[in-house]
């Protein structure tokens, strides 16, 4: 989707855009050292199952450094040994040759330069749908600027706080130390590097948005504020917060964890004839929490679930500090996070579906009519209403004004809404009672755009997509009909990226055999036996 308004692309430009950004070029010359870096993994691994006689449990400390240790050759089988041996001759005295050929043109090679260097333009994956957007530099300034200046979520500052916030998060490190609630390792793990990265706040484009409601319309689309918080002073110590409060996440009545558990759960419901099915939007949940009202909602699922092993007052601590001092960095400004919570963080999942546990614990408390059935994924909500239509008009005006800061959205239907990745209908409508069925939904912005067939991937990686794909439309599928209207859409969409129809066609057919089958869990019977040995090369 091209929206520059100074920038149209050449052809060879386009059709490389079009593979996608998950698409690979063929590298120009072959990686000698990652192929010896990924062969001493190969081959430590061996080395380490022999060792531990092929016990595969991990027992892999949390909020440490991956282990480097490795037995020495001599403590290994003799047919490891060989295999290895083997595998460095093999490496030592010949050249490897690849024998596909390049997956681009001269002339598409070019073009890949001449997007990286064009100063003047932006490229971005949209918010959803696969989409590649194309801004120009000052379209896409304008939306993170409108952004960056609403006082509420966000202010300037002078320079980075980072090393003020380090000194803070080490000092409640080091107590968890001394209070033997975590080891050396860990601690040093925790501390993290003593340069941290500078946090780095982007956007992801809403394009699906109706073009007329855009920030300009149908010129600049809103978008998804992300900071990116790799490396950052407070990036180990996230997903210490993350260990201990994700677990709770999900301990609420609404809770479902996908759209497989979604369907488990609305399975045997069965509800009156006159009921209606809606689905409520939560508007910029991330970014709309209420420092101190989430901080207190994870405070007070700590009260309900007590652990003596977990330091509620540190992580507390380590919480509040994180949302407080999150300062990035976005066109040499330096901004900080006065509300809310950023998308980026590797707590902010959990922290936010705690909030939205307590939210909705006390705004149903004061609703006199409920909903036969409710459920939340994050901000995703789909209930059944039973009662007259009025009623939902003050149920929703109910949850509307119980919090100031959280505004909902929604859609209600006698038939069916579209719900994460299904459609949600009812069955049996002349029937005193009606069942909930699930057909596969497509975004009217998904372009179906799987990895592209010319890509610098393993063959089998191929196989393997298409038929996760057919397997996720069979388990959505309520009946044959949308199923094989589910995968015709996709091979429609995908054969213009390379996929041949024998190709389509042969991995349908294995798959179906395959899917038609009870799913069986994985076998839980160990063996002691060495694994066969196969050399590399």
């Amino acid at each position: 989707m091209n929206l520059s308004k100074s920038f149209i692309p050449t052809a060879a430009q386009v059709k490389f855009l079009e593979r996608g950004l998950t698409f690979i070029p063929r590298p120009n010359k072959f990686d000698w050292e990652e192929l010896q870096r990924d062969t001493h993994k190969y081959h430590r691994r061996l080395k380490l199952l022999d060792y531990f006689d092929y016990n595969t449990d991990d027992n892999h400390q949390p909020f440490t450094l991956p282990s480097t240790w490795e037995p020495k050759t001599s403590q290994i089988d003799g047919r490891i040994r060989r295999l290895i041996r083997t595998d460095k001759n093999t490496l030592h005295n010949h050249q490897i040759h690849t024998d596909r050929e390049d997956n681009l043109t001269h002339v598409e090679r070019q073009a890949i330069q001449q997007l990286k260097n064009n100063p003047h333009i932006i490229i971005k994956p949209a918010d959803k749908g696969s989409k590649i957007v194309i801004l120009d530099k000052h379209q896409y300034m304008y939306e993170a600027n409108r952004q960056l200046s609403n006082t509420k979520h966000y202010k300037p500052i002078e320079n980075s706080i980072q090393p003020q916030t380090q000194t803070q998060l080490r000092t409640i490190i080091k107590r968890l130390y001394d209070q033997h609630y975590i080891t050396a390792k860990q601690r040093d793990f925790l501390y993290g590097t003593d340069t941290p990265r500078p946090r780095l706040f982007y956007l992801l484009l809403k394009v699906h948005k109706e073009p007329g409601t855009w920030t300009i319309p149908f010129e600049v689309p809103p978008g998804r504020p992300i900071v990116s918080d790799c490396n950052s002073e407070s990036y180990n110590i996230s997903q210490y917060i993350d260990h201990y409060i994700n677990p709770l996440s999900t301990r609420h009545p609404s809770f479902l964890r996908d759209t497989y558990h979604f369907m488990e759960r609305i399975g045997p419901i069965v509800v009156p004839s006159n009921t209606h099915i809606f689905t409520i939007d939560i508007d910029s949940l991330y970014t709309n929490i209420n420092t101190a009202t989430g901080i207190q909602a994870i405070r007070n699922i700590f009260k309900r679930y007590p652990d003596n092993t977990r330091p509620d007052t540190e992580i507390l601590q380590l919480l509040e500090i994180s949302l407080t001092s999150n300062d990035f960095l976005f066109n040499d400004h330096y901004y900080l996070q006065v509300e809310g919570t950023a998308m980026g963080k590797k707590f902010a999942p959990a922290y936010a579906n705690i909030y939205m546990a307590e939210w909705e614990r006390e705004a149903l408390a004061k609703c006199p009519y409920q909903p036969t059935f409710y459920y939340r994924f994050l901000d995703d909500i789909i209930g059944a209403w039973p009662h007259d239509i009025q009623l939902f008009t003050d149920f929703m005006n109910i949850l509307n004004s119980h919090h100031s800061s959280i505004k909902v959205k929604y859609t209600i239907h006698p038939q069916e809404v579209n719900f994460l990745d299904t459609t949600v209908f009812f069955s049996n409508n002349n029937q005193p009672q009606k069942t909930l069925h699930t057909r596969v939904y497509f975004k009217p912005t998904d372009t179906h755009a799987l990895l592209h067939k010319h890509s610098y991937h393993p063959k089998h990686t191929f196989k393997g997509i298409i038929k996760s794909q057919i397997i996720r439309f069979y388990r959505i599928s309520s009946c044959k009909q949308d199923l094989d209207y589910a995968i015709n859409t996709l091979f429609n969409a995908i054969r213009r990226r390379g996929y041949s129809k024998r190709f389509l066609r042969t991995i349908k057919k294995t798959t179906h055999w395959q899917s038609s089958l009870p799913f069986i869990q994985p076998s839980q019977t160990t063996s002691n036996h060495p694994p066969l040995l196969i050399s590399l090369f």
